[in-house]
């Protein structure tokens, strides 16, 4: 007895002067434990290790078995049970590691697997997550619906697919998700296909980007698939285009007076000297260009009480242009930027309506779901 107190004092000071990987439940009394087993791993005939080891394992295993769920009075109910769990999870380890040296299991006499305490314990506790799910389940409110959650899938970890679980998992996740239904935009009392589009990306572009953002306990659909599936909106996005303006082309000509003195020959001396001349040519520079602007008014606000989270324009400007350009005269009296309008004629396709209504959408677009991303919070 007076070499085990002194093996746990030895334990007690190599425990609070170095770092310990075992986990926060062990005791002095399974450090001691555990101690005698690393040594009769090391050398099986370790005949202290032997002689402490019954005695050891006795004491640890006498004080696990007082615990009982009433130990833990002060934890919620299931994880009083986890905490149990837990503890008896010490003994298994324990169990498993005096199996696995057999000097230890042989000095071991009563070597108790308490496995199927763990199982009975883990089952309470899941009973107790269940229970406590089933009963915020009978209130009418995103948050109780979170609660229950919670307390069902801690109940589905312990043991995967306990009663009907998963099923009132789905029902209360979809009972805590906030619903935000995106309506299709107007665009500026058009139809979508009035600016050439072959349908409206943008109703689905923002639903898909905003699902992605991983919004806590909020999901988007569109006004058709709302309805379709008869979800109730909690949350609703209208866009709006208050202006979408498609401009025209307009030309600009100019004509620029080139020249540039070159050598234009040699006198007949001995030796020759250059002669010096100025040559001349005319650019003809063609400028094509167009304006366009859009608005994007867009609202989102709660359906019940008419608040808004976000009411706001947020503007678009595509501003397109074209140079190209010819000349006559001498192609000496050019400069680089001349030439590189006269390289550019091959740029002669003007966007289409549909190209410039696109870019405009999605410059709008572009800010609001910034803002968006920035500032709106659809939750309570």
């Amino acid at each position: 007895m007076k070499k085990l107190l002194l093996l746990l004092l030895s334990l007690y000071v190599v425990g609070c002067g170095s770092s310990n990987k075992l986990k926060k439940y062990y005791t002095l009394e399974d450090k001691t434990v555990f101690e005698l087993l690393e040594r009769l791993q090391k050398n099986a005939s370790d005949k202290e290790a032997l002689d402490l080891l019954p005695s050891a394992y006795q004491t640890a295993l006498d004080k696990r078995k007082l615990l009982t769920e009433a130990s833990y009075t002060t934890l919620p109910p299931g994880d009083r049970y986890m905490a149990l769990a837990k503890e008896y999870g010490v003994l298994q380890q324990m169990y498993e590691q005096v199996n696995a040296i057999p000097a230890a299991k042989t000095a071991v006499v009563g070597l108790w697997d308490p496995s199927a305490e763990i199982i009975k314990a883990k089952n309470n506790a899941a009973k107790e997550y269940y229970n406590q799910g089933l009963e915020y389940m009978t209130y009418d409110n995103r948050q109780s619906a979170k609660s229950a959650y919670e307390y069902f899938s801690k109940a589905n970890r312990i043991l995967p697919g306990y009663e009907n679980v998963r099923t009132l998992m789905t029902e209360a996740l979809d009972r805590a998700t906030i619903k935000v239904i995106v309506r299709a935009a107007n665009y500026n009392n058009f139809g979508w296909n009035h600016w050439g589009f072959q349908n409206d990306w943008l109703q689905q572009q923002i639903i898909t980007d905003l699902n992605n953002q991983s919004y806590s306990d909020v999901r988007f659909y569109s006004d058709w698939d709302a309805n379709s599936r008869r979800i109730r909106a909690d949350r609703v996005v209208e866009l709006n285009f208050t202006e979408l303006f498609v401009g025209q082309v307009y030309t600009d000509r100019q004509t620029i007076n080139r020249s540039i003195e070159v050598q234009t020959g040699s006198t007949k001396t001995n030796p020759p000297k250059p002669i010096y001349g100025l040559v001349y040519a005319k650019v003809f520079i063609t400028k094509r260009y167009m304006q366009s602007r859009a608005t994007l008014e867009s609202r989102i606000y709660d359906q019940a009480t008419g608040r808004n989270l976000l009411f706001d324009r947020f503007p678009g400007y595509d501003d397109w242009s074209v140079e190209t350009a010819t000349y006559t005269g001498d192609k000496r009296a050019l400069t680089s930027n001349d030439w590189a309008l006269i390289n550019n004629n091959n740029n002669t396709i003007n966007p289409t309506r549909q190209q410039v209504a696109d870019r405009l959408v999605r410059s709008c677009y572009n800010l609001l779901l910034s803002r968006i991303k920035s500032g709106v919070q659809f939750g309570n």
